[in-house]
C-alpha cells in the first residue's frame, strides 16, 4: 500500500509540474516584466529621463551633410545642416566621444534604473544606437528629414507601443513634431508619454510679444494642452518630457490668461484642472540647478519632466536626479545638456 501510494504521489507531482510549465511557456515573452511589483504587492513605478544629445548623428552623415550645409536653419523636410555665419556649427564627434556618451547611457540603465529616455536632437535610430547600445531599444522617432529628431530609448523588457507623431506641434514647417509612446499598454500600469522639443528663443516673459520665437511657442502650447486633456479624458496616466526651451520655474508663477488659443505662459495653460484631473507636477520644481560639467554656465533648467495627478497619486515616492558627465570626459564633445531623471515609485 505504501509503495502504491508513493507511485501515485510521484505521478501527481509530475502532472502538476508539467501543467505549470505549459502555462508558463504559453505566456508572451514580450510581457515578461509586466507584473513586477514592489514588496507590498502594488504595481511597480516607472523611472523617466530626458536627454538632448546636441545634433547626434553618425560620423558619415555629418560628413555628407556638412559638405553641403546651408546658411539658414533647414526646414523640417530638408535633409541638411546649417552653417550660419557667426554661429557654432553642429559638432563633429569622434569614436572616443561616442564611447563616452555610451558609458553615460549605460549608467542610466545600470545605476539609475531608467525605463525610458526621451531623446532630442538625435538623427533617428541609427544615430541613437551609437550611444544606446546593450540593454536598450531605440524607437518611435518622428518622421522628419531634418537631423534634429525626437524619439525614445526604452529599456529592454519594458513593453511599449508607438502612437505616431504629434505632427501639429510643427506649427510652421521648421519646428519639431512630438513623439508619442505608451509604456505597458493595455494594463493598469500603462503610462502615455509625449516627448517634446519646443521652439527655442522665448525662455522667459509673456508669449504674446511681437517676437518670432514667442509667437511660435504660443502656437505650440495649445497643441500640447489638447494632447494632455485627451489623455485625462481617457483616464490614462501621462507624462510630458523633453527640452521645453523655457525656464519653467519662472513661467509657473504667472497665469496663462483667459484665451486657451493664445496663452500668455506655459505651465498654467496645461495645469488648469480643465478637464478635472488636468493637473501637472514638475520634476525640477524646487530643485537646485545641477551643472552638467565644470564648463556649464547655465543656472536654470529647460529640460524637465511633467506628470499628471493620476500618475503622481499612484507613485508618491518620487526621486529627482541629474546625471552630470564624468570628470574624465571633460573637454570631449558630448552635449550642452545632460539627463534629467525622475524616479516614480508607489
Amino acid at each position: 500500500m505504501t509503495s502504491l501510494f508513493a507511485c501515485r504521489l510521484r505521478a501527481a507531482v509530475r502532472l502538476a509540474a508539467s501543467t505549470v510549465f505549459a502555462l508558463a511557456a504559453a505566456l508572451p515573452v514580450a510581457h515578461a516584466g509586466l507584473f513586477s511589483s514592489n514588496r507590498n504587492g502594488s504595481p511597480a513605478g516607472v523611472t523617466l529621463a530626458t536627454w538632448n544629445i546636441a545634433w547626434l548623428m553618425t560620423p558619415w552623415t555629418h560628413e555628407e551633410l556638412a559638405a553641403r550645409c546651408v546658411r539658414q536653419q533647414p526646414g523640417s523636410r530638408e535633409r541638411a545642416l546649417p552653417c550660419t555665419p557667426g554661429r557654432t556649427p553642429p559638432p563633429r564627434r569622434t569614436t572616443t566621444d561616442l564611447d563616452a556618451l555610451a558609458r553615460h547611457a549605460d549608467l542610466l540603465r545600470t545605476r539609475e534604473d531608467v525605463d525610458l529616455v526621451a531623446l532630442q536632437e538625435v538623427d533617428g535610430p541609427e544615430a541613437a544606437r551609437q550611444v544606446f547600445r546593450q540593454g536598450w531599444r531605440v524607437d518611435c522617432f518622428v518622421q522628419r528629414a531634418h537631423p534634429q529628431k525626437v524619439g525614445f530609448a526604452v529599456r529592454d523588457g519594458v513593453p511599449y507601443r508607438c502612437n505616431g507623431d504629434l505632427t501639429t506641434l510643427d506649427v510652421d514647417g521648421t519646428s519639431r513634431a512630438g513623439a508619442d509612446i505608451s509604456l505597458w499598454p493595455g494594463t493598469p500600469r500603462e503610462v502615455r508619454v509625449l516627448a517634446v522639443h519646443l521652439k527655442s528663443g522665448c525662455f522667459t516673459g509673456k508669449l504674446d510679444r511681437s517676437f518670432g520665437p514667442c509667437q511660435r511657442l504660443q502656437q505650440q502650447v495649445p497643441v500640447v494642452e489638447a494632447w494632455i486633456d485627451q489623455r485625462v479624458r481617457e483616464g490614462v496616466a501621462l507624462a510630458v518630457l523633453g527640452d521645453f526651451n523655457r525656464h519653467l520655474a519662472k513661467d509657473a508663477r504667472f497665469p496663462a490668461g483667459p484665451d486657451e488659443t493664445a496663452p500668455l505662459n506655459v505651465i498654467q495653460a496645461w495645469s488648469d484642472q480643465q478637464p478635472p484631473g488636468a493637473e501637472l507636477l514638475r520634476a525640477t520644481d524646487g530643485q537646485p540647478y545641477l551643472p552638467c560639467d565644470a564648463e556649464d554656465t547655465h543656472n536654470q533648467y529647460i529640460d524637465d519632466i511633467l506628470i499628471d495627478r493620476r500618475l503622481a497619486d499612484r507613485n508618491r515616492n518620487r526621486r529627482f536626479a541629474r546625471l552630470p558627465y564624468e570628470a574624465r570626459d571633460q573637454g570631449r564633445t558630448l552635449s550642452d545638456h545632460c539627463p534629467v531623471i525622475w524616479s516614480l515609485r508607489p
